[in-house]
């Protein structure tokens, strides 16, 4: 009902103004039944009178409106019809004129088929034809060509086999000039190499010679030089270990004092850095303390005579003087 009150919106206004007369005399009457003794009794007859009056009024304007609001509906629903009934039958005459226009398209269509199929088989057998006509040419042309390629390939074969004979005559006879070249360059390079194997046995031999003597000397030359660092090492840890004695003293309590193993680690310019100890057997912890005090008042420890013989770690035999 809401939704056909929707396609028809002056029946809708019609039946809301109609409610909101019949609430509006309902609220009046209330208001006037809450104040009964306010209101003399003449003007209470006169106002029933009158909302029957308007109340009766207002129904007959409802009516009239429900009425024409139907009559409105009535023809809207006959003009939606005739329009549904237009729109069917537009529809129906343009889905025949459609099926008509495919009807008349699917006719042109195999007709043109038809013709280009006629046309395709004239083609066709035009092309047969003349491919016929090329095939016998080109046979005939090729036969003609075969002809010509053998007897071509006759004259090239005798020319060949003539050029090849006089070919190989001439390689024979250069192979045998250069055989007799070879030779001669043989026994030229054979003596050549003769020679100079000579001279290279003799060369090396002198080189050998030069190198033993060489060696020798150089060998001889390292021993010296080896025997003269010994000789300087040794005075180089000499003068440390007598220095190292000078700065020693000796405790004051009377106790074992052995020859001790000392390992000094000094850096440049002999500033010490460690001092440790190696074979010292039957040594006290004094002794050794007054030897390490005696190795660290002995720095700068003593440059050595050569700088190759500079050592990190030096080793030497601490002798107590008595």
């Amino acid at each position: 009902m809401l939704g056909e009150l929707r396609k028809h919106p002056k029946a809708l206004l019609a039946s809301v103004a109609l409610h909101a007369l019949v609430i509006g005399a309902m609220v009046l009457n209330l208001q006037f039944a809450e104040r009964p003794k306010l209101i003399k009794a003449g003007e209470v007859a006169k106002t029933v009178k009158a909302e029957v009056i308007d109340n009766r009024q207002l129904e007959e304007r409802a009516r009239k409106e429900a009425e024409e609001a139907k009559r409105q509906q009535e023809l809207e629903a006959k003009r939606r019809a005739e329009e549904k009934r237009k729109q069917d039958e537009a529809k129906r005459q343009a889905e025949a004129k459609r099926k008509a226009e495919e009807k008349r398209q699917a006719e042109a269509k195999r007709k043109a088929e038809e013709k280009r199929a006629a046309e395709e088989k004239r083609k066709a057998d035009e092309k047969r034809r003349a491919d016929e006509k090329r095939k016998v040419e080109e046979k005939r042309k090729a036969e003609e060509a075969r002809i010509a390629e053998e007897k071509r390939k006759a004259e090239e074969a005798r020319k060949a086999e003539e050029a090849r004979i006089a070919e190989e005559k001439r390689k024979a006879e250069e192979a045998r000039i250069a055989e007799e070249k070879r030779k001669a360059e043989e026994a030229r390079r054979a003596e050549e190499e003769r020679k100079r194997q000579e001279a290279e046995a003799r060369r090396l031999a002198e080189e050998e010679q030069r190198r033993k003597e060489a060696e020798l000397k150089a060998r001889l030359a390292a021993e010296e030089n080896q025997r003269r660092l010994d000789s300087l090492r040794q005075a180089y840890i000499l003068a440390i270990a007598q220095k190292v004695e000078r700065n020693w003293q000796r405790p004051a309590v009377s106790e074992k004092m052995p020859d001790c193993e000392v390992l000094v680690e000094q850096g440049p310019g002999g500033i010490i850095l460690d001092v440790r100890f190696g074979a010292c057997s039957g040594s006290t912890a004094t002794y050794r303390a007054s030897i390490e005090n005696a190795v660290y008042r002995a720095e700068p420890l003593p440059k050595p005579p050569d700088p190759a013989l500079f050592d990190r770690n030096i080793e030497f035999i601490f002798k107590p003087y008595e």
